[in-house]
């Protein structure tokens, strides 16, 4: 067994980080590597130790679904989740809430069943990227403001239930959007300083 681990410091408290860790929907829509079809929960009640649920992911670029057994095996509030994987290499995430000056210290860490160096660095990657994600989400968390409210709202109702393909295809379009609304200010500027030429 290997365990790969990264940390992040965040300006956010621990109670709002653990709030966030603690829903394991968000969580998984989280990484960047995979889209969430579905999470089914296998116990009844609120998220404790021995909660059990079936995720259902896509690898994105891959076309591969799979259907992975999760099981909390590790809760202390504010502080600490833990999750077992029952299927694949992946056997543990957990995320530990350490509490800093400026806010927390939130550390990721994977237990991967597997020796082969190219694994581990792709795994390595996949943390760094998922980590960066969720410290993103958690700012939008704690923030007050209403632009953090409404963006908030917006990743959990729109951005979140979308799959990474259609997330992509929503970028390109709104980059193109934007493209267009650029040229034809271009082209009205132009049209203007023309006719004022004349």
């Amino acid at each position: 067994m290997q365990s790969i681990s990264e940390s992040i410091n965040l300006p956010v408290s621990e109670v709002t980080a653990f709030k966030v860790l603690s829903d394991l929907n968000v969580i998984l829509r989280l990484s960047p590597y995979w889209s969430l079809k579905e999470l089914k929960p296998l116990t009844e009640g609120p998220v404790e130790e021995g909660s059990r649920y079936e995720a259902t992911i896509e690898y994105y670029g891959k076309e591969v679904t799979e259907t992975h057994g999760l099981e909390v095996i590790e809760l202390l509030s504010d502080k600490k989740i833990s999750f077992k994987v029952e299927e694949g290499i992946l056997k543990e995430i957990s995320f530990n809430i350490e509490k800093d000056s400026d806010g927390i210290r939130l550390a990721h860490r994977f237990l991967i069943d597997s020796d082969d160096e190219a694994i581990l660095k792709g795994t390595r990657s996949e943390l760094v990227f998922w980590l960066r994600s969720v410290g993103e989400y958690l700012k939008l968390a704690e923030g007050k403001t209403l632009w953090k409210k409404f963006f908030k709202w917006f990743m959990d109702r729109v951005w979140l239930r979308l799959t990474l393909s259609e997330r992509k295809i929503a970028i390109i379009v709104t980059k193109i959007s934007i493209l267009e609304l650029v040229l034809l200010l271009i082209l009205v500027l132009a049209w203007n300083l023309f006719k004022s030429f004349r």
